[in-house]
């Protein structure tokens, strides 16, 4: 079995790193043992400063980043076109797709302010998080392979958009999404239901729809600028697969090209009001 890196950390700087790994749509799900054996893993903390790039797209990559402070924006060059396409905040990670695939950095990320950042090995990386994303692969594959909207998409697809989706839980009467509000997320239920409302002429939440297990909804707000377009609300123990803008873009390429893939099996209620 290959090493796991292991630093020596004070007691501060180990819990300080835990919250921050707890927050990581990748690394919440990791059991409790994995997430200490991943925060005795991780090197730093680096400080960049604002303007400084910590991947390039095209480099190979080597380390995994866990943001701790500041913030970075993520570009995506297609041609000779750069676009802006996310901005990872404290609690985020990245650089993940290139050591699970042993693929070219899919995006550039720049610091745009000043940033504390963890590094993690591809070694350690893949012992721990591979391992851990090779279990929820298998237990998501098989779920997202009978979504309708995701028909077109090939088994690698598949399995990349698995391991990138982070699971989220919500109580009963919970808010997943507010009308109004900007969206960067993109949600496929996975058990349980959801209400959908939107705003009348009175103010007063009037439902437009439920959504079911194999429902998707949030990727208006990912397409366009639109802000989100209607209230989403559990209905009971509601369980979501979740997938930010900077991931799906970098994952499943630009949104309106996997949509139009889909469109004999798109969601026209979807479509029109989440």
């Amino acid at each position: 079995m290959s090493k796991v890196t292991s630093i020596e950390k004070s007691p501060d700087v180990s819990s300080r790193l835990l919250q921050v790994v707890s927050k990581s749509p990748l690394l919440r799900s990791l059991d409790h043992d994995q997430k200490q054996l991943i925060v005795r893993a991780f090197s730093g903390p680096m400080q960049k400063a604002a303007g400084d790039k910590i991947i390039v797209q095209g480099d190979i990559g080597d380390n995994f980043y866990l943001l701790e402070e500041g913030s970075v924006d993520v570009y995506v060059k297609k041609g000779n076109t750069e676009n802006k396409v996310h901005t990872y905040s404290p609690g985020d990670a990245f650089g993940e797709l290139a050591l699970m695939y042993n693929a070219p950095r899919a995006a550039t990320c720049v610091a745009t302010t000043s940033c504390r950042l963890w590094s993690l090995d591809r070694v350690s990386f893949k012992v721990i998080v591979v391992a851990a994303a090779m279990q929820k692969r298998e237990l998501y594959q098989g779920f997202l392979e009978d979504v309708p909207v995701l028909k077109s998409l090939t088994e690698m697809e598949i399995m990349t958009l698995a391991d990138s989706m982070a699971e989220e839980e919500f109580p009963n009467n919970a808010i997943v999404c507010t009308q109004g509000e900007a969206g960067n997320f993109f949600y496929i239920i996975k058990s349980g239901e959801a209400v959908c409302t939107q705003s009348d002429a009175t103010g007063a939440q009037v439902e437009v729809g439920r959504l079911g297990p194999g429902n998707y909804f949030g990727e208006i707000a990912l397409l366009t600028t639109k802000p989100r377009q209607a209230t989403v609300r559990a209905v009971g123990n509601l369980k979501v697969l979740s997938l930010d803008r900077a991931t799906f873009t970098r994952v499943m390429g630009p949104l309106d090209e996997l949509m139009k893939r889909n469109m004999a099996q798109y969601n026209k209620f979807a479509a029109a009001n989440i």
